[in-house]
């Protein structure tokens, strides 16, 4: 249980997570169009809300920008991790679209396994286990065609819904839908459930085991390259964005999520505030140690929520897409296949180390239709109204008002 000190140092930094952006330039939004632009002419501010001196109750003062000299060098094993993730997802796009590439589910594991640590070696188990899955189908499905049709006939052939995960019943191997994405037999977008549950189930799990041991500043160097964001903290997602200054991984999600102009600050600035307290207290050693764990309690929470308010985002693109007229069938089911990635990607870590439990992801993938995601085309008002209920109980997860949750459905 936090003693008192403790809770009046988390209730400090949850202030000092604030500290507003440096010249932050909106960014574009998530690929299905949903986007909100705004404009940040706001300079950093130099106190956090309330006036509060920017120091830690160690008295070590918190540095308003992130300056690593030796980022590179620290956080090698981190930048390597994500280069293996751009290549996996480089790999799976070469067959989609109008890409022939041959891509095999082999080639796929290589990339999988590469690296020490690999992608692979610092997932939990039940990653480990969904992806094996995910890029054995997308092997599979590499040079075929597939439609919702298909996977709905199938059903009805071996009985409803053709089991856990279309089960035998469902005999086509899926494929490429209207020249779009490689989707599953049952219509799970292959390389986007893969990636968004490498974002939690892996590198939200190699942050953790960074976590554990002992924390100096290198350390916070690799827990920032880990959650994708620059030493800039620049909060882009353009096209435009510099190497140096573009959010990617989950860091990409979460400056998304969070409306750079809004007061209150998101799981993006909370993000950054954390790490810079982090930053200030691993330099100050144990006497430091009470902010030091209270900011890795935000960065661990902001993390999971910007995750899980994404989760709202795409199946509302997902929904919007399947109602529209006429219906936009592939993106409809690749902005459900995101949604369901996220959904599952925290499955099998530690419950010490996250809010949401096993058993209420667990009903979450049930109640939106994870087992059989082509029923978003073929029985669209079921699954519209199972999504809207969805939003509701992740936003109780969270404590998330109405306003919350209707934010979640924007991009900034």
């Amino acid at each position: 249980m936090l003693n008192t000190r403790r809770i009046r140092s988390f209730t400090k930094l949850a202030l000092v997570a604030s500290l507003a952006m440096g010249a932050a330039v909106a960014a574009c939004g998530d690929d299905d169009n949903y986007v909100v632009r705004t404009r940040n002419d706001g300079g950093a501010d130099a106190t956090t809300e309330g006036g509060l001196p920017n120091t830690l109750s160690c008295g070590l003062p918190i540095p308003t920008s992130y300056d690593s000299p030796n980022f590179a060098v620290n956080a090698k094993e981190e930048l390597d991790l994500k280069a293996n993730v751009d290549l996996l997802e480089t790999t799976m796009k070469s067959a989609e679209g109008t890409g022939t590439a041959a891509v095999t589910a082999a080639q796929l594991k290589a990339i999988f396994m590469a690296g020490t640590p690999s992608l692979y070696s610092i997932a939990t188990a039940a990653a480990q286990a969904k992806i094996d899955v995910y890029l054995t189908q997308f092997g599979d499905a590499v040079g075929k065609t597939w439609t919702p049709a298909d996977a709905d006939a199938a059903a009805a052939d071996g009985g409803a819904d053709g089991g856990a995960d279309g089960g035998a019943a469902v005999a086509t191997t899926g494929g490429k839908y209207e020249n779009a994405n490689i989707f599953s037999a049952t219509g799970v977008d292959l390389r986007e459930g893969t990636l968004k549950i490498i974002l939690g189930g892996a590198l939200y799990n190699h942050a953790l085991a960074l976590a554990s041991g002992p924390i100096t500043e290198a350390t916070v160097d690799r827990l920032l390259a880990v959650y994708g964001a620059t030493t800039k903290f620049a909060h882009r997602t353009d096209a435009d964005a510099g190497a140096d200054e573009k959010d990617e991984l989950v860091a990409e999600y979460a400056a998304r999520r969070d409306n750079p102009v809004a007061t209150t600050p998101g799981s993006y600035r909370k993000i950054r505030g954390a790490l810079l307290v982090a930053k200030a207290a691993a330099a100050g050693g144990e006497k430091c140690r009470t902010d030091l764990d209270a900011a890795l309690a935000i960065y661990r929470l902001e993390w999971e929520k910007a995750s899980l308010a994404t989760v709202i985002y795409y199946l509302n693109a997902a929904a919007t897409n399947a109602l529209a007229a006429p219906v936009k069938g592939p993106a409809a089911l690749h902005g459900f296949g995101e949604a369901l990635g996220f959904i599952q990607c925290f499955k099998g870590i530690p419950q010490d180390r996250r809010k949401i439990t096993d058993v209420q992801i667990d009903a979450l993938f049930t109640l939106v239709g994870g087992d059989t995601p082509y029923q978003l085309i073929t029985r669209t008002g079921e699954r519209v109204v199972a999504f809207n209920t969805a939003f509701q109980q992740i936003g109780a997860i969270y404590g998330m008002t109405q306003t919350d949750i209707e934010d979640a459905k924007k991009s900034y």
